[in-house]
Parts: structure tokens; C-alpha cells; sequence
């Protein structure tokens, strides 16, 4: 009884009563605590219930915070800008563009419903094919509790080139295909851009095959979205056509073909300096 009233807060009143509490292995004497006839030993019991939700809730607050944070802290960009990227940023001046926004938004719409299924975004370089898909995880990763990531193909091969020579890098190839395999929701940014200069003939190398192979193959049951110059006709003759079949068997296509390069823009060098 002593070591129960001990663990109590110091700042409360108590007395002993002649009542008591039957709900434990041997009778409890009840206690005046600031007023109020009370068990100690449930008191005590309730204390630690409460400090042991309020813990699982912070543990649980923390894995989801991290979650969220895996779409910045870990997308790899050919352009930054493309971070902050947002349906209300995307201010579209054609037809064209419009009718693809609103596609992008669709496609979100299916995916927080809970759809599995790949969009590809085509069309030619700046047109914004970038900035819808990031627009669809970032909605993605704030509506619902997902991990999503972004990453440029091209840099990602690039910094998985260098962890060869740099042995202190983290951007292994089994850092990238955990990752990218993991997540919920996926962008590979530029698909084909890795390979140089893109032509209907040309293929990826064995070991750019074998690094999507890994991710591809991993994701068939998880929803990907994919922005690329190519066709799937293209993706299918560069890479592998059995892999690429399979893991497009399911695909939404939002294709530019009228839009100029939006990056492209004319600077006045009469105005005020």
C-alpha cells in the first residue's frame, strides 16, 4: 500500500477510508484523494494506460510524418523547380493542356480511391509532363497515408554509377530498388532520357535493363506513374517488350502533342535593368 501511495502525484491530498477495492488479486484499501473516494491502484493503472496510448501515439505520429517526408527527403529531380510542382500551378493556355490537367486530376481522383493502375504521361520535353506527375503524388501523399517518391531515371542511374568509384554513397543500386519498390505510389521521371539521344532504334544497356527490371517487376501489383518522350512502342523495342507489356497491361495515357516547350521563354533585354 505504501509503494502504491508512493507512486502518486506528491501535489495531491490523501487519506485512507474504510471502504475497499475488490477488483484485484487482494483488497485495496480506497483513499480520499482530492475529494473524491478512489482506488489508488486504479488510479495508478490508468496513469500508465494513458502514458502508454499517448507513447503509441507519438510512435505512430512519427512513422507517418516519415512517410510523408519520403517524397522530399528522398526524390531524386533533374529540376528542382519540380518540387513545389501543383495542379494550382499549372496554368494551362491550349485546349491541349486543359483536357490533360484535368486527365492528371482524374487519375489522382482513381488512385485515392483506391484503383491500381499505370499513367503514363507522353509528349515531348517541357511541355509538363513533369509537373502533373509530381502534382498527382503530392496530392496523393497529403490526402491519404501513402509513401510516394519521384525520381528522375536519368539522374538515378547517374548516382548509382558513381556509388561504384564512391564507397561512401548511399545511392546504390540496391538503395534505389528497395526504395522505389517499397513505396506506394512511384513517378520514374523521363523514362529514356538515361540512354542519350532517343531514336526508335536504340536500346537501353544491360544493366539500365536489369535495374528497372527489378523495380518494374516488383510494382506490378502497386500503382506507377511514368513520364517519357517514348511511345510504348518505343519503351517496348529500348527496353524489354515482355516487361514493359506486363507491367503497362494496365495504363492511363495523358499524351501531349500540340503543347510547345513551356521552359522556353524570350527575355527583354531592353527593359530596366
Amino acid at each position: 500500500m505504501k509503494a502504491i501511495a508512493q507512486a502518486l502525484p506528491k501535489s495531491i491530498q490523501m487519506t485512507l477510508t474504510s471502504n475497499e477495492c475488490s477488483l484485484h488479486a487482494k483488497p485495496v484499501p480506497l483513499m480520499m484523494i482530492d475529494g473524491k473516494e478512489l482506488c489508488p491502484a486504479c488510479q495508478i493503472a490508468k496513469e500508465n494506460q494513458s502514458f502508454e496510448q499517448s507513447f503509441q501515439k507519438e510512435i505512430l505520429d512519427r512513422a507517418a510524418k516519415k512517410k510523408k517526408n519520403t517524397l522530399y527527403m528522398r526524390s531524386v529531380f533533374a529540376d528542382e523547380t519540380i518540387r513545389e510542382a501543383s495542379f494550382g500551378k499549372f496554368f494551362a493556355e491550349s485546349s491541349e493542356e486543359s483536357k490533360n490537367k484535368d486527365l492528371a486530376v482524374q487519375s489522382f481522383k482513381h488512385y485515392k480511391s483506391g484503383k491500381t493502375f499505370t499513367t503514363l504521361l507522353q509528349g515531348d520535353t517541357g511541355v509538363g509532363k513533369s509537373h502533373l506527375a509530381m502534382s498527382i503524388l503530392r496530392n496523393l501523399n497529403e490526402k491519404l497515408d501513402v509513401e510516394c517518391v519521384f525520381v528522375s531515371v536519368r539522374e538515378m542511374m547517374a548516382k548509382i554509377r558513381d556509388s561504384f568509384d564512391n564507397k561512401e554513397s548511399k545511392f546504390t543500386q540496391l538503395y534505389f530498388v528497395e526504395m522505389l519498390s517499397r513505396v506506394d505510389y512511384l513517378c520514374l521521371d523521363d523514362l529514356g532520357a538515361e540512354t542519350g539521344a532517343i531514336t526508335t532504334n536504340k536500346t537501353a544497356t544491360n544493366f539500365t535493363l536489369e535495374v528497372l527490371t527489378a523495380i518494374l517487376e516488383a510494382r506490378q501489383s502497386k500503382s506507377t506513374i511514368i513520364t517519357s518522350n517514348l511511345s510504348r512502342n518505343q519503351m517496348e523495342l529500348m527496353y524489354d517488350k515482355k516487361l514493359i507489356s506486363r507491367c503497362l497491361k494496365n495504363i492511363a495515357v495523358i499524351k501531349f502533342t500540340d503543347t510547345r516547350d513551356k521552359r522556353i521563354s524570350v527575355f527583354d533585354l531592353s527593359q530596366e535593368v
